[in-house]
């Protein structure tokens, strides 16, 4: 890992003080690039504007900017500001997670399986409006990258939507799970939405469970969520059927 990049998990990590306010800044700022309320080439916010929005001195907003400009999320240019970055120049994904571990995919999808159906039907149940709102937005910016032929564009998409529901879950350790095996799938994500109909299909199967999470039905959104992963996983070779892995009930 070089000097330039840094695990993404370390600026979400509980602290206190400044590096509290850095946390805060740098979350609530990639959220909205990964939402697509800031896109690839959008100016963000004036340094002052910045400082009036989350009530911090230039010092806090300058080190969050240079923590999203590490994470390869946003460009700093010198005299004319910071810009969002444009997701097809990307090597990675945003956050610089370690993938080199040896874990088969057949086990993060049996994670998966065991924690993501749950997670969605917690969220039916525990959703606010700006957790609905955020589920919405990365529907919104599925549909633009798949209009605009964004491979990047789409994985990132994808992965917004699943950090989206677990933040809708309430439970803070769905967030921290579903961050702690993206960099495993990762290269599965993205060859999987190579393919705009594939792309299309997880458009639709998202909005599924979107639907579910907005009805406030906890069954369907555990169903739903249940085979999204399930298709997923038998595209990849794994079959929950033939390990004694059932759908929840209902």
């Amino acid at each position: 890992m070089s000097a330039t990049t840094r695990p993404a998990s370390m600026y979400f990590r509980g602290s206190s003080g400044r590096r509290g306010v850095v946390d805060e800044i740098v979350e609530a700022l990639s959220d909205e690039i990964r939402m697509g309320i800031l896109r690839p080439g959008d100016r963000l916010p004036s340094e002052r504007m910045l400082c009036d929005r989350f009530g911090v001195g230039r010092s806090s907003v300058r080190e969050a900017l240079r923590v999203l400009s590490s994470m390869g999320l946003i460009e700093i240019q010198m005299g004319r500001g910071s810009f969002v970055a444009d997701p097809d120049a990307r090597e990675d994904p945003p956050g610089i997670w370690d993938r080199s571990a040896d874990v088969p995919l057949s086990a993060v999808m049996e994670v998966r399986l065991a924690f993501e159906p749950q997670m969605a039907a917690l969220a039916a149940r525990r959703a606010g409006d700006e957790h609905l709102e955020r589920l919405e937005a990365s529907l919104r910016n599925l549909e633009s990258h798949i209009e605009r032929d964004s491979l990047r564009g789409r994985v990132f998409a994808d992965m917004a939507f699943h950090e989206a529901l677990a933040r809708a879950s309430g439970n803070p350790l769905y967030l921290s799970i579903c961050r702690g095996i993206e960099p495993l799938l990762f290269e599965a994500r993205r060859a999987g939405l190579r393919s705009l109909e594939r792309s299309k299909w997880e458009l639709e199967s998202h909005a599924e469970i979107y639907g579910a999470v907005k009805r406030r039905s906890s069954g369907s959104a555990s169903r739903a969520m249940w085979h999204h992963v399930a298709e997923r996983a038998s595209e990849l070779g794994f079959d929950p059927s033939g390990e004694g892995l059932a759908p929840p009930e209902g």
